[in-house]
């Protein structure tokens, strides 16, 4: 009887904690296997290293890293002699599988890019990924730090080539297709899909010492995603389809990813109208000026801001509507008791209460 107990104890306590934050598959880069058999790699992720024509090139190493090991990726200069064929290839590592083609001898007629994704449910609202950034010329190309999710299957099958014009080559899921709002396939995408998020970070810069970048992630809509992807990268992709403008030894070191919920609203809307004086840090209770209403209808969102696309563009993510999971809502009073909102993260990782004192 008392094992019974003890049981029925520890089962509570066990249900009583937060659940574990949902990550992506080894963030700390610890999994290394020889699957390219020549330089090892990550048994879960995947480095832009080229096999072909009797030829193999490697873009992504392992390294002694803040914690462990880490990642190395880096830009640098390939050549098939069998083709006489010479450039700078890209640097970067991603969960999807890095693909590159080339039709017959033309090297005009080059593509690359990122196909696929690992299946994923949830909505992060932070990407934490701790790097160093290195090379010769840092100063004139970006690296990029990218997470994006979607819902569906996008297939098409032509993509820009080194020249400028669309090479004809078959692909599901490819980057371009799922990120059509900043980095859209510009030859045309054949069945799109619904993208839900994107978290992307770019910049021209070196940094010699282990440094955290948080990269917010930005919603498109409501959507529960199907797949993700991510792609951390030494330099100019995902911004060149080939390999134009990139430099031989710029190098991203990436190591400690790690995505974070949060429970907090960035925008509250009363009565379909955004409460712009609404502060998202304070747990006090707040003053609402109710105006030409008797009932009040409450809704909070997160994940809401722009992205500049390639093209110089700026892309709007309107947010995602909290659902009835993630905040509950104990109605007040016009002028009376204050209406009561919880919100919990997606992982369980926190919670925010806001007290919100109604007034006409």
């Amino acid at each position: 009887m008392k094992k019974e107990i003890i049981s029925v104890v520890l089962l509570a306590l066990v249900c009583a904690l937060p659940m574990k934050a949902q990550q992506l598959p080894d963030p700390h880069f610890e999994n290394w296997s020889d699957k390219f058999k020549s330089d090892v790699q990550l048994a879960d992720w995947h480095g832009s290293n080229v096999s072909q024509v009797g030829s193999k090139f490697t873009f992504m190493y392992q390294k002694p890293g803040r914690t462990g090991y880490c990642a190395y990726v880096t830009d640098r200069s390939i050549g098939i002699p069998k083709l006489n064929l010479g450039a700078t290839g890209p640097g970067y590592m991603s969960l999807g599988i890095p693909w590159q083609y080339l039709k017959g001898l033309n090297l005009n007629s080059a593509t690359a890019g990122t196909e696929g994704g690992i299946p994923w449910k949830y909505r992060p609202d932070t990407m934490s990924v701790w790097i160093k950034r290195v090379g010769p010329n840092t100063d004139k190309e970006d690296f990029h730090l990218l997470f994006y999710s979607w819902i569906g299957t996008a297939k098409s099958s032509n993509y820009k080539n080194k020249a400028g014009g669309c090479t004809t080559t078959e692909r599901i899921n490819e980057e371009s297709d799922v990120r059509s709002a900043t980095d859209g396939n510009e030859c045309g995408i054949d069945q799109p899909v619904k993208q839900v998020a994107e978290g992307w970070y770019r910049a021209r810069a070196k940094y010699n010492e282990w440094t955290q970048i948080k990269v917010p992630v930005l919603y498109k809509n409501d959507g529960k995603p199907t797949m993700c992807n991510v792609i951390f990268s030494a330099g100019n992709y995902p911004a060149f389809r080939a390999n134009d403008g990139l430099y031989d030894g710029n190098a991203l070191y990436v190591d400690d990813v790690e995505l974070i919920y949060s429970s907090k609203i960035d925008k509250l809307v009363i009565n379909g109208k955004e409460w712009k004086e609404f502060d998202p840090n304070s747990e006090k209770v707040q003053t609402y000026k109710l105006v030409g209403a008797n009932d009040v209808k409450i809704a909070g969102y997160r994940g809401i801001g722009t992205l500049t696309n390639i093209k110089g563009e700026k892309a709007r993510f309107n947010g995602r509507k909290l659902d009835g999971q993630e905040m509950t809502i104990v109605p007040g009073e016009i002028n009376g008791k204050p209406w009561v909102i919880t919100v919990k993260a997606e992982d369980n990782s926190s919670t925010h209460t806001y007290t919100i004192q109604i007034k006409n």
